[in-house]
C-alpha cells in the first residue's frame, strides 16, 4: 500500500517524476535525431539506405533490451522500492551516454566503434525498462484520490519533455554547427550534455519520498537473497500473462504512431526530402512541446470522465488521421511534416496522457512495477522501438509509400480490444 505523503512531499513526488524522466529521456531520444550522423560515423556503407537502416537498427536494439531491464529493475523497484530502482536507472543511462560521446568512430577503431555503439545503446535499453514505467508507478500513487490520472499524465510528459529537448539541442546544434560539422562531430554534443543533466536527476532522485511501503517479503541482505526475490517475483508473471498482452494492446498503438510521426519521419523529411536536419528539427521541437498540454489534459479528462471512453476516444480518432498524416509528411517536405505533425499531435498526445493511468491501475501496487513495466517494455521493444527501423526498410528498400500507414493501422484494433471496462470507477 503506497504510503500517506505530505503536500510537500507530493510536490517533491511530482517534481522529481516529471524532471528526473525528462533528463532521462533526453539521454534516450537523442540518439534517434543523430541517427543518419551516427550511421556515417560507425557504419560506412555505400547505399545510404542500408546505412540509415544499421543506425536505426541501433535505435531498435535500445528498445529490444527494454524488456530484460524490466525483468531486473522491476522486481527492484517492488522489492526495494520505487526511489532506489529510479535512482540506478538514472545512473546507468548518464554513464552510457557518457561514453557514447566518446566513443571513437569507425574511421580510428574500425568494425569494433559500431559494436561498441550497440552495446552502449543496449545498456541506455536496459536503464529505460524501468526508468519510464517505474516513474509512472511513483507518480499513480503519489497522487491525491482524484488526481491519479494528472500525475501519470505528467510523467508521461516528463518523457516528452526529453524528446522535445533532445530535438531542439539537435536543431540548434545544427544551426550553429552546420550539417556538416554535426555529421562530424557534432553528434558527440548532446550526448555529452545528456551525461551531465544525468547527475542532477540522480540527485533529485536521492532526494524524493518513497512511495510504497516496506514489503513484507523485502529479500534479506545480500545480493543472493535479492537475487532470489527477484527470481520468485518473476516466477509469479506466468499468471499474468492475458494482462501482459492486455497492457501491450492498450499503449502500443499511440506510441508507435509517436515513434513514426515525430521521430523517424523527422530524419526521413531531413535527409531526403529537400529540407535540413535543422529545420526537420525545429518542427519536431515545436510541435512537441505545444503537445505537451495535450499529454495533461488527456490525464485531466480520464480523472473527470473516465479511463474507458476517454482512451477508446482518442484510439479512435488517432486511426482516423493515421491515413492521412503519414502519407503528407512523407510527400510535402518540411512543409508537409509541419502540416501533418500539426494534424496527428492532438490524438497522439491526447492518448498518451490518458493511458498511463489505466494501464497502472490494472495492475496490484505490489506487483507493478513488475508486470507494468515488462508489458510496456515488450510493446515498446516490439512495436514502437522498431517502428523507425521498419518504416525505414518500407520506404528506402521497398519503396512502399504506403507501407508506414498500414503498418501503424495494423495497431488500432488491439488497441481498442484493450480499452474496454474493469474497475467500476472507471
Amino acid at each position: 500500500m503506497a504510503l500517506d505523503l505530505t503536500p510537500a512531499e507530493r510536490r517533491a513526488a511530482t517534481l522529481a517524476a516529471l524532471l528526473g524522466n525528462a533528463l532521462e529521456w533526453f539521454d534516450f531520444a537523442v540518439y534517434g535525431y543523430v541517427a543518419t550522423p551516427l550511421g556515417k560515423a560507425f557504419y560506412p556503407a555505400d547505399n545510404a539506405g542500408l546505412q540509415a537502416v544499421a543506425a536505426f537498427g541501433v535505435f531498435a536494439a535500445g528498445y529490444l533490451m527494454r524488456p530484460v531491464g524490466s525483468l531486473v529493475l522491476g522486481p527492484i523497484g517492488d522489492l526495494l522500492g520505487r526511489r532506489t530502482m529510479l535512482s540506478l536507472s538514472i545512473v546507468l543511462m548518464g554513464g552510457s551516454s557518457l561514453l557514447i560521446a566518446l566513443l571513437p568512430s569507425h574511421a580510428q577503431w574500425g568494425p569494433l566503434a559500431g559494436l561498441l555503439l550497440l552495446l552502449l545503446r543496449l545498456v541506455q535499453g536496459f536503464s529505460v525498462g524501468g526508468e519510464f514505467t517505474g516513474s509512472m508507478a511513483y507518480a499513480t500513487e503519489a497522487a491525491r484520490r482524484g488526481q491519479e490520472g494528472l500525475l501519470a499524465a505528467l510523467a508521461t510528459a516528463g518523457g516528452l519533455v526529453g524528446f522535445s529537448l533532445g530535438s531542439l539541442t539537435v536543431a540548434l546544434l545544427s544551426r550553429v554547427l552546420g550539417d556538416g560539422a554535426m555529421l562530424a562531430w557534432g553528434w558527440r554534443l548532446p550526448f555529452a550534455l545528456g551525461a551531465a543533466v544525468a547527475l542532477l536527476g540522480l540527485w533529485m532522485r536521492r532526494r524524493m519520498p518513497e512511495t510504497l511501503a516496506a514489503p513484507a517479503d523485502a529479500p534479506g541482505a545480500g545480493a543472493a537473497a535479492l537475487v532470489g526475490a527477484m527470481g520468485q517475483r518473476l516466477l509469479e508473471m506466468r499468471r499474468r500473462g492475458p494482462l501482459v498482452l492486455r497492457i501491450m494492446a492498450l499503449v502500443a498503438f499511440a506510441n508507435v504512431m509517436f515513434y513514426v510521426l515525430f521521430v523517424f519521419m523527422v530524419d526521413f523529411v531531413g535527409q531526403r526530402s529537400g529540407s535540413s536536419m535543422a529545420a526537420a528539427n525545429g518542427i519536431a521541437t515545436v510541435v512537441q512541446t505545444l503537445g505537451l498540454p495535450l499529454v495533461l489534459l488527456g490525464g485531466v479528462l480520464v480523472d473527470r470522465c473516465g479511463r474507458v471512453p476517454v482512451n477508446r476516444w482518442g484510439n479512435l480518432l488517432l486511426a482516423a488521421v493515421t491515413p492521412v498524416v503519414l502519407p503528407l509528411a512523407q510527400g510535402g517536405g518540411s512543409r508537409g511534416l509541419a502540416l501533418a505533425q500539426a494534424l496527428g499531435v492532438l490524438p497522439v498526445m491526447l492518448t498518451m496522457g490518458a493511458q498511463g493511468v489505466m494501464a497502472v491501475e490494472l495492475v496490484p501496487a505490489r506487483e507493478r512495477c513488475t508486470v507494468f513495466s515488462i508489458s510496456y517494455s515488450l510493446a515498446m521493444a516490439l512495436f514502437a522501438g522498431t517502428a523507425p527501423l521498419v518504416c525505414s526498410w518500407l520506404l528506402l528498400e521497398q519503396g512502399w509509400s504506403w507501407g508506414p500507414a498500414l503498418y501503424c493501422l495494423l495497431f488500432a484494433l488491439p488497441a481498442l480490444w484493450a480499452v474496454r471496462g474493469g474497475s467500476p470507477r472507471w
